[in-house]
């Protein structure tokens, strides 16, 4: 599976507060979530990205503020082939 790396230094790690695998996680979220509200990815696509259910990922946009609405044509097509 190809894999990207995002390279940062340990200042912005010290300032977010977080252990490397939460930073990273957060990364894999955002990226997941503007992908989708993008329409470039799928919720499904997008969720498991984010390594997080379609239910957690939905409840995840809110506060990031990104509509579920976002949800459009293609995605139906995806959940209707995915289920």
């Amino acid at each position: 599976m190809p894999t990207a790396h995002i390279p940062y230094d340990d200042r912005l790690l010290l300032a977010s507060g977080r252990s490397p695998a939460e930073l990273e996680q957060e990364f894999r979220l955002l990226l997941g979530a503007k992908l989708y509200e993008l329409g470039r990815l799928s919720l499904g696509q997008a969720a498991a990205l984010a390594g997080r259910s379609k239910a957690e990922f939905a409840l995840d946009l809110a506060p990031l503020g990104v509509s579920i609405l976002n949800f459009g044509i293609e995605d139906l097509k995806h959940e209707i082939h995915d289920s």
